[in-house]
């Protein structure tokens, strides 16, 4: 027999058209004019909002929950299913982990750029994201135009962004059924759209980079250039640089510069950095004319060639292994186990993140 009234057996959940794509909405008590949502004794209020596209003269508008800006910042973590049992079946869905996590905020901060930007490279393939879903490709576009104002506000990491650009493009423009796009005319149609806002504010901030340091150049005439630092500074500047491109660049940029790459100092603390040392003497016992010569130059590119450069990150994401969530590691979550039985967390590379998403 059909359920007339709602099924006491639902969840609750109401799935609504957010600006991202879809998302899902647990509606407590309701007001005409406030949303408010009880749980225990607290009470959170949340303002009504019209979703994208609803006519303003509509009687039955749906409306979408939002954090009014005056609450405190909610703590970023998201709880995933690492394995179904018979008790647990489901799936995780990448954009709902996205969101949860706060990736389009975390772009700002220059301890996850890193991470963030070593999972959009992981995704911003043919064979990956075409298999994503469509919310999960508009939402990694919102993140790319996030990303894009934020370099070239700060004049950071711009390579990062160029070479993430380079791949997007490449992976658009290649994937084509009988001269067309596979997948949905609308949702192709978005990515184009958001291609194009990209490519604009990488070409405005540009050029209001170049403007801002003309007129610094004009009015500043008495700055101090990287040829009259002290070669102390130099050295330092340059002991601070993780990849050996850069360094060999920097080599060729001032003669000062290129003494100073040319110090073992900073070859062997590359060297110490990126592998151990068990991997050095791996090296060392398999070609000994690398010990003869002393150069730490050429047993770092030799330990590159072999093992790989290993990925360094300033902050990573963390599984709790008592409540299965993941969250970042500065801001951490309310575990449900006590400080005294709560076990450390598991850190998850971008690489371990995709697996829990069948990608």
């Amino acid at each position: 027999m059909p359920f007339i009234s709602r099924d006491w057996r639902g969840p609750g959940e109401d799935w609504i058209k957010c600006q991202d794509g879809w998302e899902i909405r647990r509606m407590g008590v309701m007001d005409k004019g406030d949303e408010e949502i009880g749980v225990g004794e607290g009470v959170v209020k949340r303002r009504r909002t019209k979703t994208e596209g609803d006519a303003a003269d509509k009687e039955n508008i749906i409306i979408r929950l939002e954090r009014h800006r005056s609450l405190p910042t909610l703590q970023p973590f998201c709880p995933i299913i690492i394995k179904c049992t018979r008790e647990v079946a489901g799936f995780n869905s990448l954009a709902d982990v996205l969101k949860r996590l706060d990736f389009r905020s975390a772009v700002h901060d220059i301890r996850r750029f890193q991470y963030v930007s070593a999972i959009l490279k992981l995704l911003l393939t043919p064979e990956k994201l075409y298999q994503l879903a469509g919310a999960s490709q508009k939402l990694i576009f919102r993140i790319l135009e996030e990303m894009a104002g934020t370099v070239f506000a700060e004049h950071m990491n711009e390579h990062v962004l160029l070479k993430l650009l380079a791949d997007l493009h490449a992976t658009l423009d290649d994937r084509a059924v009988w001269g067309s796009h596979l997948g949905s005319e609308t949702l192709m149609r978005g990515h184009k759209n958001a291609r194009s806002r990209i490519a604009c504010i990488a070409a405005l901030e540009k050029r209001k980079s170049e403007l801002e340091l003309r007129e610094k150049q004009d009015q500043d005439d008495d700055t101090m250039s990287m040829e009259e630092l002290p070669e102390e500074c130099v050295r330092e500047i340059l002991c601070r640089l993780s990849d050996y491109k850069d360094v060999d660049n920097a080599g060729r940029a001032t003669p000062t510069m290129q003494f100073i790459v040319k110090e073992k100092r900073i070859w062997r603390e590359l060297v110490q950095a990126h592998f151990t040392k068990n991997e050095i003497q791996f090296i060392i016992t398999k070609r000994p004319e690398l010990a003869e010569r002393k150069s730490w130059r050429n047993l770092y590119l030799a330990l590159r060639k072999h093992f790989g450069l290993r990925q360094q990150f300033t902050e990573l994401l963390m599984l709790c292994k008592n409540c299965r969530v993941l969250f970042w590691e500065s801001y951490g979550h309310p575990c449900l186990a006590s400080s005294e039985q709560c076990s450390s967390p598991i850190p998850i590379t971008p690489k371990t993140f995709l697996t829990f998403f069948s990608v």
